[in-house]
């Protein structure tokens, strides 16, 4: 009788376990292991990645990345393996996670499948909203959301710093640089311009993209200030000849602000940084008066 009780005892004790395995009750898994060779196949994302991760974890980044990293953070990349988005690179580096752009080829995501590589699809940031989408989904798929979330409360200081000195007068100004182009409103470059409490004039152009704004355009539009690009990853051409214009060194002499391409190319945390100079830029020209 005992014996038989102890047995019914147990038995239903294995079904109480068995049913709570059933409900979720079991004890949860360890967390997944960080990726330890990703790929980056985008420069926006490039840089990301290389604020977020050790070198040690990069498998490669794009070949644009090197004169991006040389204007914002030079040496970040320093012994990182760069890639062109070949099926070949993929294969022989192994990457576990791959960071790509909406836009990349079926053939790279299939290759990604079969050498086991989770494939991430980064989208562009044009305002400060998406630059917090951006890294956080970046963040999150290396592993890293702590130093994601520090990367963002740094650039919402800046955004903070930025709301508390606001111009009384915004200055009106045209990121002109010789080629005809000019971002409208929708773009990175008006987010900047609009943090930095200016009046982006290609705003009212076009939307989600760039207007055709030619030299007679800019004079007639009579801007308080142009925008104008610089640095390495902004190469020279023949096409941007008119930005050295010798009526331009007249009609804005001093009101020509230089500005970092890449701090406008891609929506990352030193934007808020680039709007701070900008910023600054513009204290310059408001303390000049309005323009002849």
């Amino acid at each position: 009788m005992k014996r038989s009780l102890f047995l019914l005892a147990s038995g239903m004790a294995l079904m109480v376990a068995g049913h709570g395995a059933a409900s979720g009750s079991r004890p949860t898994s360890a967390a997944p292991a960080k990726p330890r060779h990703i790929m980056s196949m985008n420069m926006c994302s490039d840089l990301i990645l290389l604020m977020l991760v050790p070198r040690h974890r990069i498998a490669s980044v794009s070949y644009l990345a090197h004169d991006a990293v040389a204007e914002l953070m030079p040496g970040a990349d320093d012994g990182v393996a760069v890639n062109r988005g070949t099926a070949e690179e993929i294969a022989l580096q192994k990457p576990d996670l791959i960071l790509v752009s909406p836009w990349t080829t079926p053939v790279a995501r299939r290759l990604a499948g079969q050498a086991g590589a989770r494939l991430i699809a980064v989208g562009d940031a044009n305002d400060f909203a998406g630059i917090r989408r951006v890294v956080r989904q970046i963040g999150t798929a290396v592993g890293e959301e702590a130093r994601a979330e520090r990367l963002i409360r740094q650039m919402d200081r800046d955004l903070a710093a930025l709301a508390a000195r606001r111009p009384a007068r915004p200055v009106r100004v045209v990121a002109w640089n010789g080629d005809g182009s000019v971002p409208g409103r929708g773009t990175l470059t008006d987010a900047i311009i609009t943090a930095a409490g200016g009046i982006n004039i290609g705003a009212g152009r076009v939307t989600g993209g760039t207007s055709s704004f030619g030299l007679e355009a800019l004079l007639a539009a009579k801007p308080d200030a142009i925008m104008q690009g610089i640095g390495d990853y902004a190469a020279p051409s023949l096409r941007k000849t008119a930005a050295h214009h010798p009526l331009l060194a007249r009609t804005f002499a001093g009101r020509q602000i230089a500005y970092r391409s890449v701090g406008y190319s891609c929506g990352l945390p030193q934007s808020a940084k680039a709007a701070l100079a900008l910023a600054d830029a513009f204290a310059k020209v408001s303390r000049m008066g309005p323009p002849r």
